[in-house]
C-alpha cells in the first residue's frame, strides 16, 4: 500500500516531499494498524528521501513494532514530552521540506510541534491528495463492505419487526444498535439516526426519548455497520400503518431521484453531472423547496470520504469507487424522506451493494 503514497510524492504536481499521517483510515490502510487519536501525538512520516519515520508514544511502541512495518521509530515518554522526538524526526528528514498533512485530521498542537522542529518547513493541506490511495477499492475491501451491508440490512429487517406504535425513537435505536453487533458488526459505522414524525425533517437530527411514535408517522432510519474497518451506510424511510396522499407523492419523487442516480452512475460520469441529474428530478417536482443537501459521498474506511457527489465537482467516477446515492426532501416541522444506497462503480456501469426494498412500505 505504501507504494501508492510514493507514487503521489513522485508526482510533481502534488508539490510534496513527504506526507505526515496521524492515526485514522489512511494510517490504517498503509500500516494495517488501528490506533486512535488521543492526547499523545503519534505520527508516521513517509518521505521521498528517507525511510519512513514514526514518532511513537512509548506505550504504543510494541503494538507498532508488531505490525512489522519498516520504519525508523522515535519513541517518547510522557515525562519527557514529545517535542524532542519531533526535533529528532525532522533532523533525519532534512530541511526545507514541503510536507503534506491530513488537514481534516491533524490537530493544531501536532502542527505546532512540526513547525518548531523545522523552521523552514512548508506545510500543505494534502488531505485530498493522500485520500486518493483509498478511492478505488480492492476485492478484499469490497468483501468487507458487502458484509457490512448485509449486517445492516439484516438488522433493519429485524428492527422493523420490533417497531410498534407507542415506542420512542431511542427505544428503537437501542434495539437496532444491539442487532448490528449480534449480526456481526465489529462496531457501528456512526451514531444511528432513528427519526419519527416532525423529527425526520432534521436530516441529521437526534433520536428522542420523550416522543412516542403514532400511526401515520414517517420513520427514517440512517445507520451502518463497520466490518474490519469498512462501513456501510443505508437510509430507508417508512410510514407507521398509513400514509397520506401528499406524503406518498413526496416519497415517489425521492424514489425516482434515487433510481435516476443509480441509472446514471458509471465510469467517466462527473460528480457534477451525476448530482445534477438527481437534483433536477427533485427540482422539477412540487417539492423543490424541500431540498437541503447534495446527492452523496464516497464510502469506505470513512463513512464520508472522497469523492463527493455534488455540483461543481468535475472529478470523474472510476471503476472501484463506492459512493452513496441519497436524495432527500425535508418539509420543516412535518417530515423528511431519504433513500440511500451504497453503489459500487463497475467496469461499465454500477452495482448497488444495498438491495433492501426501496418501495414505499407501511410498518
Amino acid at each position: 500500500m505504501i507504494e501508492k503514497l510514493y507514487n503521489l510524492l513522485n508526482d510533481k504536481k502534488n508539490e510534496c516531499d513527504a506526507f505526515a499521517l496521524v492515526p485514522g483510515p489512511n494510517f490504517r490502510h498503509i500500516t494495517g494498524g488501528q490506533f486512535f487519536l488521543m492526547e499523545r501525538p503519534f505520527l508516521l512520516i513517509i518521505s521521498k528521501l528517507h525511510k519512513p519515520v514514526a514518532i511513537v508514544p512509548v506505550l504504543e511502541v510494541s503494538n507498532f513494532t508488531n505490525l512489522k512495518f519498516d520504519a525508523e521509530i522515535i519513541e517518547w515518554q510522557d515525562n519527557d514530552g514529545f517535542q524532542s522526538a519531533f526535533d529528532r524526526a525532522f533532523e533525519l528528514l532534512g530541511k526545507n521540506l514541503n510536507l503534506g498533512i491530513e488537514g481534516q485530521l491533524m490537530r493544531a498542537f501536532e502542527m505546532q510541534a512540526i513547525m518548531q522542529a523545522s523552521k523552514d518547513i512548508k506545510i500543505k493541506n494534502a488531505h485530498k491528495i493522500i485520500s486518493k490511495i483509498r478511492l478505488n477499492k480492492k476485492n478484499y475491501e469490497l468483501e468487507y463492505m458487502r458484509k457490512a451491508v448485509k449486517v445492516a440490512e439484516n438488522t433493519l429487517t429485524e428492527t422493523l419487526n420490533f417497531v410498534k406504535e407507542g415506542m420512542t425513537e431511542v427505544e428503537i435505536k437501542k434495539y437496532l444498535m444491539q442487532k448490528l453487533l449480534e449480526f456481526g458488526a465489529n462496531d457501528i459505522a456512526f451514531e444511528p439516526l432513528v427519526l419519527a414524525g416532525s423529527n425526520s425533517a432534521l436530516c441529521h437530527g437526534h433520536s428522542r426519548d420523550d416522543y412516542r411514535i403514532q400511526k401515520g408517522d414517517c420513520i427514517l432510519f440512517d445507520f451502518g455497520a463497520n466490518v474490519n474497518g469498512y462501513n456501510s451506510d443505508i437510509t430507508r424511510t417508512f410510514f407507521l400503518d398509513s400514509v397520506s396522499e401528499e406524503n406518498r407523492n413526496m416519497y415517489d419523487v425521492v424514489y425516482n431521484a434515487n433510481a435516476v442516480g443509480r441509472k446514471v452512475s458509471k465510469p467517466g460520469v462527473s460528480m457534477h453531472d451525476l448530482d445534477d441529474s438527481v437534483m433536477k428530478t427533485l427540482e422539477e417536482s412540487n417539492f423543490k423547496n424541500y431540498i437541503v443537501h447534495k446527492t452523496g459521498h464516497g464510502l469506505g474506511m470513512d463513512v464520508h470520504e472522497d469523492p463527493y457527489v455534488m455540483r461543481k465537482n468535475y472529478e470523474l467516477l472510476e471503476e472501484g469507487m463506492v459512493i452513496t446515492i441519497e436524495p432527500g426532501l425535508y418539509k420543516e416541522h412535518h417530515l423528511g424522506i431519504r433513500i440511500e444506497d451504497d453503489v459500487l462503480i463497475t467496469k461499465d456501469s454500477c452495482e448497488s451493494l444495498t438491495t433492501f426494498t426501496r418501495e414505499l412500505k407501511l410498518i
